[in-house]
């Protein structure tokens, strides 16, 4: 059974998140890999498993843990999985698979309560974990623990780095257990000569999780406006969002870190009066927290630049992670949820805009016999949603090269006045190798286009080809390569980055033409490769050389023959007849909503301005039928 069929929103959320960041878990492919620990293990196995499903991975996942109620509740649909085992860390020699890797969480992440038993049973696993690693010839740990190790600050402003330690009562059990089993694994493993990186989280954050946070009833109390205490802490905690967890034990693999690092993102250590005014921005007078005196919040602020430096960056922010926390404890969730302060609450007024753009398009196209369709997301959302995908900030239509070329010839003088085309071939500063019609006298600028001030930089809309490839698989392959270098030496030439795609050899030559070819140079070049088959009688696969899905190779070019039009936000607008063909071959199952986490606006936007346009209706000026043309009212 698929992980998200069993799964609820929120798991799946902090499962399948890291199939869609550039995450290359290569040193997990076809790998078995052994999982002990509590709430935290369970969750990084989920996750292995997720990407089996998402990413072909062909991992096997052995979980183990001291907790045998947490083994217990897993559900049957994942316990009948061909690629997951249950097994009883104490008896690891009935394990006869091969194993390659071994990820031990421990208490990371855990409740602690202070009981003989349990320093027993802990410090037990993780002998029988390096006894296991010493007989299978693992040569790799992973190791977690969390911010607990680290004691009491003595400064309350004090975020403590790897090698620091605070103040220890005697009495401090939690930090006294941590510290033995962190300091016996690394004394075992130098004993067995076995390569291992010890990875400390903050308080880890993860909807459905059951992992301890100190924070699950403030959560629920929230989620139905009722009142709720926290203990006011002095100084500063560190939060860790479980999808960084696994990706932080992603990048220790493909990087082989050795060491001790810790782990969170910039934005992620506030005092808990902090964390109570964060709820309160995003829920409002739902929130009746008292902070008090009474009682203890486990955790300290940690200092992450070490992992920072070694090239890690986490994805999740605190303002999501503790949004999400929340929303699953509510009752009245919606599927379809999305964060709705996304750029500063435009989100709306910014789709208005870009459903004037698809109505000049269409009227432009009908006027001069041109052939488009919605394209990319837009497409998914008309297929999905009816209208846009509702956290999505722009829209993208393509067409095939004849009708793209002719729109190009002859927007200029059919748009209207305040909107302009941006075109590769005749605008200098424009080196996108696609169209965009741009609305003038507004700013919808990136951190990196807003560096290049001779290009429009107002409220843009996409416009792609989709042109002929090769009819041979290979010569597929060979026409996306080309494209995918130009692009690299185009975008980093005009960026002004080294290219770097995880090959040393490409990367030299792309940065080698790169250093030594004008960028117009390059832009001809890249819209050269683009058109190389555009002469070919008897094509029978089109490819989205501008587009994300360059690197899928060919489709059937049968998708885009006929037109079919479906309702897009109360109006009739023009999709391929083959439109669900065409979605599953570039998204595959496109009606499986995203992820809560990445549900983000597609830009990460530094400077917007809507101008005249923050209270633009588009209803206000164009009327639609489905026979005859858009006309302005």
């Amino acid at each position: 059974m698929l992980m998200k069929d069993v799964l609820d929103t929120f798991q799946f959320d902090w499962a399948a998140t890291p199939a869609t960041f550039e995450l290359k878990p290569e040193s997990l492919r076809n790998k078995t890999v052994f999982i002990s620990g509590h709430a935290v293990a369970r969750a990084v196995a989920y996750t292995l498993l997720t990407l089996n499903d998402k990413l072909a991975l062909n991992a096997k996942v052995i979980l183990s843990s001291t907790d045998e109620k947490l083994l217990s509740e897993i559900p049957n649909g994942i316990c009948e999985r061909s690629d997951f085992i249950c097994a009883d860390i104490f008896h690891t020699g009935d394990i006869k698979q091969k194993i390659d890797l071994i990820i031990y969480t421990g208490l990371c992440g855990a409740k602690i309560c202070g009981s003989f038993d349990e320093y027993r049973a802990e410090t037990n696993a993780l002998k029988t974990v390096v006894q296991l690693a010493d007989e299978k010839k693992i040569k790799r740990i992973i190791f977690l623990s969390d911010s607990r190790i680290y004691g009491r600050g003595e400064n309350k402003f004090r975020a403590f780095a790897e090698k620091e330690m605070g103040l220890s009562s005697p009495y401090d059990y939690g930090t006294q257990l941590l510290r033995t089993l962190e300091s016996d694994f690394i004394r075992f493993t130098s004993e067995k000569k076995i390569s291992t990186a010890i990875l400390r989280t903050g308080v880890v954050l993860g909807g459905n999780s059951e992992i301890y946070n100190g924070l699950n009833e403030v959560f629920d109390a929230v989620a139905h406006g009722n009142k709720s205490t926290l203990h006011s802490t002095d100084g500063k905690i560190t939060f860790t969002y479980m999808t960084d967890v696994f990706a932080g034990i992603t990048y220790a693999l493909e990087k082989k870190l050795e060491g001790v690092y810790n782990l969170a993102s910039d934005d992620s250590t506030v005092s808990t009066g902090m964390l109570c005014a964060m709820l309160h921005d995003i829920f409002g007078d739902n929130v009746k927290i008292s902070l008090t005196d009474s009682g203890n919040f486990e955790g300290n602020a940690l200092n992450c630049g070490k992992i920072e430096f070694a090239g890690f960056t986490p994805n999740i922010s605190l303002k999501i992670a503790l949004q999400i926390s929340v929303l699953s404890y509510a009752e009245n969730f919606v599927d379809n949820f999305y964060f709705p302060d996304e750029h500063m609450g435009r989100v709306k007024a910014i789709q208005q805009v870009l459903m004037a753009y698809l109505l000049e398009v269409d009227r432009i196209c009908k006027k001069h016999n041109i052939r488009w369709y919605l394209g990319g997301g837009t497409l998914l959302g008309a297929a999905r949603h009816n209208g846009f995908i509702p956290w999505d900030d722009d829209v993208d239509i393509m067409m095939l090269r004849e009708d793209y070329d002719k729109f190009l010839e002859v927007a200029a003088a059919e748009l209207p006045d305040g909107m302009t085309l941006s075109d590769p071939k005749k605008d200098k500063h424009y080196n996108y190798c696609y169209a965009k019609l741009r609305l003038e006298d507004t700013v919808f600028a990136t951190d990196f286009s807003k560096y290049h001030k001779g290009m429009s930089n107002g409220f843009a809309f996409d416009i792609f080809c989709h042109d002929k490839t090769a009819n041979s698989r290979l010569g597929q392959k060979i026409h996306s390569k080309l494209t995918l270098f130009w692009l690299a030496v185009v975008f980093n030439k005009w960026n002004h980055r080294r290219v770097y795609n995880g090959k040393k050899i490409q990367s030299a030559i792309s940065n080698f033409c790169k250093n030594i070819f004008p960028l117009r140079f390059s832009m001809r070049m890249l819209l050269f490769t683009l058109e190389m088959f555009k002469h070919k009688k008897n094509a029978k696969y089109l490819y989205d050389g501008m587009g994300k899905s360059v690197h899928k190779g060919g489709f059937d070019r049968t998708y885009l023959n006929d037109e079919i039009r479906i309702d897009f936000c109360g109006y009739k607008m023009p999709v391929p007849a083959k439109y669900r063909e065409y979605l599953t071959n570039h998204y595959g199952d496109y009606m499986e909503l995203s992820p809560l986490s990445t549900r983000l606006m597609g830009h990460e936007i530094t400077l917007s301005d809507l101008g005249k346009y923050a209270n633009f209706k588009v209803s206000n000026i164009y009327s639609y039928s489905e026979n005859c043309d858009n006309k302005s009212k």
